[in-house]
């Protein structure tokens, strides 16, 4: 059994420490530097928890950890992890930047730890039999059109497309390959962007102003079918693909939906079986530069290529 940690006890540390325990890892603690934080954690799972990272990492000596830090603090952590040689599976955004995450990159490799992104809305069943559809040549989507409508979202534009636009964005890349050129236009709680790819295009829509929010809907378009798909499920379908997957159901403690589940088991499982973890910093890293090529073209109001 792999001894794994979790960096931070935020929002989204439930979902890791849940999913880490279904896969069959072996815990062995959960560093934050909140009280109120490690209380609660500590209370709700039964582990140990720390008040440091470094204090964590020597008394409880995983061999790997999930980071679920905010993104400024990616890199540092990764580092701390790396000088003890232990694996990083990384929550998105990779780090804060595309440099940032370059350097995480290079990080991992001068201390020859495996750095794995977790990017969850690759773990649901409905989009991984999307992928399979189009891998399988039986589906070639022309368009993927995103549309986030968030009840007043007081955030910056650049911070909603890094915090929330990432998912879609990713799936986007996984779907229909790398990227050309994006277009953008940033307003006040709103972002609207325009992806191009070489034989598809993507549509970005991201509100935050509304009274209510609706969620998210992606819209997959192409010759062979029409596809909408809702929170964890296929809404509306049109063609001639089979059956496709039922929605799959929520997990207590688990607020962002159960996607983690996947990709956090199937990391668990190659650290054990001494393979790279499936998505590795790479793909993480592109999914920022994509994030990053949104923002920049709004600001500059033109076309700008993805780093």
């Amino acid at each position: 059994m792999t001894r794994w940690a979790v960096l931070g006890g935020g929002g989204i540390a439930p979902s890791h420490l849940i999913s880490l325990r279904r896969a069959g890892a072996d815990i062995v603690g959960v560093a934050d530097l909140d009280p109120a934080a490690r209380d609660r954690i500590g209370q709700a799972f039964g582990v140990p928890t720390y008040d440091s990272i470094e204090q964590l990492l020597e008394r409880g000596r995983p061999q790997a950890v999930t980071i679920a830090l905010p993104a400024q603090l990616h890199l540092a952590a990764t580092r701390l992890a790396a000088e003890r040689g232990v694996d990083v599976l990384c929550e998105k955004p990779l780090a804060a930047s595309v440099a940032e995450s370059n350097e995480m990159i290079a990080i991992a490799a001068q201390g020859g730890i495996r750095l794995g992104a977790i990017l969850n809305n690759r773990g649901y069943a409905q989009t991984r039999w999307i992928k399979a559809t189009i891998d399988e040549g039986r589906w070639s989507p022309r368009l993927v059109a995103v549309r986030a409508a968030m009840a007043q979202f007081a955030a910056a534009p650049a911070a909603m497309v890094f915090g929330l636009a990432i998912h879609y964005l990713d799936q986007m890349v996984w779907w229909l390959g790398q990227p050309r050129e994006v277009s953008t236009l940033l307003a006040d709680g709103v972002a609207l962007s325009s992806i191009r790819f070489d034989s598809s295009a993507g549509e970005l829509r991201l509100s935050g102003v509304g009274r209510s929010s609706i969620g998210v809907k992606v819209d997959i378009e192409g010759p062979e079918g029409r596809l909408t798909l809702g929170r964890y499920g296929i809404e509306g379908f049109d063609g001639e693909f089979g059956p496709f997957p039922e929605r799959e159901p929520e997990v207590e403690g688990m607020a962002f939906g159960p996607g983690h589940l996947l990709v956090i088991r199937e990391a668990v499982e190659a650290l054990e079986a001494g393979q790279p973890f499936p998505v590795p910093g790479a793909v993480g890293r592109d999914a920022v530069a994509l994030c990053e090529a949104v923002v920049r073209a709004g600001e500059n109001h033109c076309w700008e290529r993805v780093a």
